[in-house]
Parts: structure tokens; sequence; C-alpha cells
């Protein structure tokens, strides 16, 4: 499947003049407008390629994880968060809104390439008392004998996951004084400091959230911030 260069959404970092096609993300982890496939990230962010048929062959020679696993779908799309492993050339990367550029790959240590963020998008009870939480790529952590802790956890915080086995490492509570990052909106890619939450505003105004970032205060929708730290980002940001 492919659509018009032109049409392409934001996510992609690409040359707005070129061949009149790009690739399509398959359906996946992310929405098709918040996500790049890897064709793409193998051939227009990392250079490895210099067409479309050079990237899809890397690919589908397994030569690529994300999160700690091969993929040989060069429509697969890549998103928030997502760890992108070359283990032939000991790279790895991390995709993270950068501001007034989009999507970016941020070149991470391995150490870092270990460990992904996810940011709880879903919070449901299942049978015999069990709680499922939901991330926004997709996955789903369940705890069959949830503690007390565990069942206070609402929809909003993070959840810092081992890869690949996928294991809980930690919880961030999105609450003032952890370190937040903007995932949405004009302001996606700062991050500073939650410095105030507002959670009840009158109608139709939404809950707001402010950042103390390098640019000064920032004020933006609460469910545009991923709380991806404590004092300082637990991950790299640039």
């Amino acid at each position: 499947m492919r659509l018009k260069r032109l049409a392409a959404p934001k996510s992609y970092i690409i040359p707005r003049k070129g061949k009149k096609f790009v690739p399509s993300p398959r359906p996946g982890p992310h929405p098709k407008d918040e996500s790049v496939p890897l064709l793409i990230i193998i051939r227009d962010y990392l250079k490895y390629a210099s067409t479309a048929l050079e990237a899809e062959k890397i690919i589908k020679m397994k030569k690529v994880l994300i999160d700690g696993r091969e993929v040989a779908e060069p429509r697969f799309p890549v998103g928030l968060m997502d760890v992108i492993s070359l283990p032939e050339t000991n790279e790895h990367y991390r995709m993270i809104p950068i501001y007034k550029r989009g999507l970016s790959l941020v070149a991470i240590d391995e150490e870092e390439a270990s460990f992904k963020l996810g940011m709880i998008v879903r919070k449901t009870m299942e049978d015999g008392g069990a709680i499922q939480f939901t991330l926004h790529d997709g996955r789903n952590l369940l705890f069959k004998n949830p503690s007390i802790d565990v069942k206070t956890i609402p929809v909003g915080d993070t959840f810092k996951i081992s890869l690949p086995k996928q294991e809980l490492m930690a919880h961030l509570g999105l609450k003032e004084g952890n370190y937040g990052l903007v995932i949405a909106g004009s302001r996606s890619g700062i991050h500073g400091k939650i410095i105030k939450i507002d959670k009840t505003p009158k109608y139709p105004a939404k809950p707001l959230i402010q950042l103390e970032s390098d640019i000064g205060t920032v004020s933006t929708i609460l469910k545009y911030v991923m709380v991806v730290g404590e004092n300082e980002p637990w991950l790299k940001l640039s």
C-alpha cells in the first residue's frame, strides 16, 4: 500500500520532492499518522539504502530489531518510544518527538536500548480480580493478583518495561515534580519539570498541565504529556 508523498503525515521526515508515492505503514501498534514505516527509517532516516528495494532487502534479511525483536515487515509502523537496533553495527536509536521537527531518531547506548517507557492509556478489570493496563504502543500488562499499589495506578501514568522480555521495571506517576515530555500537539517535543496540573477545569475547557522547559513555562492539554522521569528524564531526549 502506498500514499502520495505530498499527502504523507508530518511524522515522516522525508524530502517533499521525489517520487510520487511513499510506503504507508501497515496496521500495528501505532496509529498511521503517529508512526513511520520501517522502510523509510532505513532509507531516509538512517541512509542505509538509496532505494526502497534496497531497504526492503535489509529488513527482510532480519537485520533490524524493534524493541529487541526481529522485524521483517518493511511497512511495520515505528512510533513513540520504539527502540530500533542494528546488531551488525551495534547501533541503537529511540523514536522521540523533537520540537518543531516531529518524530525523530535519537541515538542511544546499549544500556538504554534495554528498556522503553509506555504511557498507560487504558485500565480494565478482568476475571478473578485481575487488572490489565494497555500502553500507548498497544501492549498489555496483566496483573493477576494486583497489590493495593497497583490497583491505585491511574491512566496517564508511565511504566518502564524491559526489552525484549517486557517485564515491569518501574512506575512513574503523572504528578507535579516529575519530568514530562509533550508527545502531541503544536508543542510536541518540549520537555521539562511538571509544575502544575489542573484536572478539574470548567467545561468546555480540558484538563491542563504546565511544564518548566528550556524555553520557559509551557501549558498544554494534560493527555498530551507523558511522564519520562522524576527530577531528570530517564532517557535521552535529544
